[in-house]
């Protein structure tokens, strides 16, 4: 017998198991009774279903319910048949994903036990940005595979954040060695999300991280600060610009690329970036800002970007922590701008944000993110109370929704498979509305990942996302293995480390590691399954080396830089390929290499 409750992933609202078994035929004979649901034919074969030859012949019915959420869907299981019932199409495809799971779970087993099931979604937004920028372009074959799994734990958004990887026509000296999104491989993108009721909102940087662009010298007159800066928090020194002039020469500049990148997309929305323009006001808008103030030229140039926007027939999303630096100027946005409010780190004020922008009746969302940039293993328990805490807020003050990130921050050096814990967390719980157990996730991966596979590597994939909690570290963005490596300021990493850190925690993270690595099988006929524990063992070697350099700091052991021809950058640039395109690869190697090949 299945345990609905325990297995269905994400959890439906409503499930009451009923008496008695339905048997299925090899093959399920549907029918569809609204010719508004027909667009669900595809659907249905590819999940092994067959058209009935008549409503007399069939098992499945695909039919009208008024009475149901938009995304909602009522499913009834019984021994004379099944009942799928929405208001529209994109409930009985959620639907339909849920049946599909059920059958999954029987097995060889034709015998499926009767249930009604009531399903609908808490937030209306549930969206997933994928960093595509920071070294790390995906292949097409991944690109789709994740969709998949999107479109499986009812995520309706889409995005791929870009800074430079779109093959744009006149700029080829920006993307030529990053294997950029032809225009093709966007519109092909765009249907399949389209295909599964999933929205591909396009995501362009627009005005702060230029700095694939303004590092050229056909763009350096651009930049705000052309032949760079220095800040101090967060620490940044460049030798070129980051940020472009808020003038009206970049507005036209960036209009230009609007012209060949929006056209590529069917939806509506467009989320133009506008975050962390670190320079502003220590070059070109200088004097402006002194006169004015920092947050009146910010505006006024988000302003001319929104205009751009619109007259693409699109409107703006933008990143809100420049707008919330003085929160009053929430109020003087137009009300077809959409702030993203984000921030990674289980303290960061989204109720206190989120209450300024609903005061002004805005739309807007929370962005939490996967903690698993700047590390090599993941921070899940951080992640887990970075969603709790959106989520929560985005449905006490009535925001749209989620956008769950995954950066690539300094070479995109995690494992892919880091970031499923908190995807399938995040989804299920913006469908639900409620937190969901380690048991269930784990059920969750093994049957949305794995194939219902007995023996999976999902615990271990938790497990390993633990490895910041069992030596006691938290520093905001970043585990402590991947800034023994990669500190901005090696100089200062013995004082930090003295400051907080014993050697014993980092023995600790040693021992797990290896515990880890023993229970960890790579004996498996499943694909995926195999990826994601070559994955977890290059999170776990890359891990051992850098505690090894921490503990050897400490004066508890002895570290020696890798050799270049050490096996463990072999194993990195193969597993990237197994994912992930040439382009960027030699610049997050080259800092791998540099970083673990270094004496301390």
């Amino acid at each position: 017998m299945i345990n609905y409750e325990k297995k269905l992933f994400p959890k439906p609202q409503v499930i009451n198991p009923t008496t008695g078994l339905l048997p299925l035929p090899s093959s399920l004979p549907y029918s569809i009774e609204h010719s508004s649901f027909e667009l669900l034919k595809a659907h249905s074969e590819k999940l092994g279903f067959s058209e009935g030859k008549s409503p007399e012949q069939s098992l499945l019915f695909i039919c009208l319910d008024n009475s149901t959420h938009p995304e909602g869907y009522r499913l009834k299981i019984s021994p004379s048949g099944i009942i799928l019932s929405a208001k529209q199409p994109v409930g009985a495809f959620h639907g339909l994903q849920t049946l599909s799971q059920i059958i999954t779970f029987q097995g060889e087993n034709p015998n499926i036990p009767c249930v009604e099931i009531e399903d609908f979604p808490i937030l209306k937004r549930r969206g997933f940005m994928l960093d595509v920028s920071r070294c790390k372009v995906p292949t097409m074959e991944t690109v789709y595979s994740l969709i998949d799994l999107l479109a499986s734990l009812h995520i309706n958004e889409f995005q791929l954040y870009i800074e430079h990887t779109f093959a744009f026509t006149e700029h080829q000296t920006v993307w030529k060695d990053s294997s950029a999104f032809t225009a093709s491989e966007i519109q092909k993108i765009d249907n399949y999300c389209k295909d599964r009721f999933i929205e591909l909102v396009p995501n362009l940087n627009s005005f702060g991280h230029f700095e694939r662009w303004l590092r050229h010298d056909k763009y350096k007159h651009m930049a705000e600060c052309p032949d760079g800066f220095r800040r101090e928090n967060p620490f940044i020194e460049r030798d070129h610009g980051t940020t472009l002039k808020p003038n009206q020469a970049s507005l036209d500049f960036i209009d230009s690329l609007y012209k060949e990148y929006l056209p590529n997309f069917s939806s509506h929305q467009f989320n133009v970036g506008m975050d962390e323009p670190w320079e502003l006001g220590q070059g070109w808008s200088k004097d402006q800002i002194n006169k004015i103030g920092k947050d009146k030229v910010y505006l006024n140039h988000l302003d001319g970007i929104r205009k751009l926007v619109e007259s693409h027939g699109k409107e703006m999303q933008f990143w809100a922590d420049v707008l919330l630096e003085n929160p009053d100027n929430a109020k003087l946005l137009p009300s077809s701008a959409s702030p993203v409010i984000w921030g990674y780190e289980p303290n960061h004020p989204f109720q206190e944000q989120a209450k300024v922008i609903s005061d002004c009746n805005l739309r807007y969302c929370l962005a939490p993110g996967t903690g698993s940039w700047r590390s090599f293993s993941g921070r899940w328990p951080n992640a887990i109370k970075n969603i709790d805490s959106a989520i929560t807020n985005a449905k006490e003050y009535d925001a749209e929704g989620i956008l769950l990130t995954n950066w690539g921050d300094c070479g995109n050096h995690q494992p892919w498979a880091t970031l499923y814990p908190p995807l399938l967390y995040g989804a299920a719980q913006a469908w639900k509305g409620q937190p969901v157990s380690e048991g269930d996730l784990v059920y969750g991966m093994n049957n949305l990942l794995f194939n219902n596979q007995r023996s999976s590597p999902s615990q271990a994939l938790m497990e390993l996302g633990k490895l910041d909690q069992e030596i006691g570290s938290n520093i905001p963005n970043t585990s402590l293995c991947w800034f023994l490596l990669f500190a901005p300021l090696p100089e200062k990493l013995l004082s930090f480390l003295t400051q907080n850190h014993q050697a014993k925690q980092l023995e600790q993270g040693m021992e797990h590691l290896q515990s880890l690595k023993d229970s960890v099988s790579n004996s498996t006929s499943n694909i995926q399954a195999a990826m994601v524990t070559d994955e977890i063992l290059l999170g776990i070697e890359l891990s051992k080396h850098s505690l090894a350099k921490g503990i050897s700091l400490l004066g508890n052991g002895d570290w020696a830089p890798l050799s270049n021809d050490h096996s463990l950058f072999s194993s990195y640039e193969n597993i990237w390929l197994s994912r992930a395109r040439h382009g960027g690869l030699k610049e997050s190697m080259d800092i791998l290499l540099y970083s673990a090949t270094q004496a301390s």
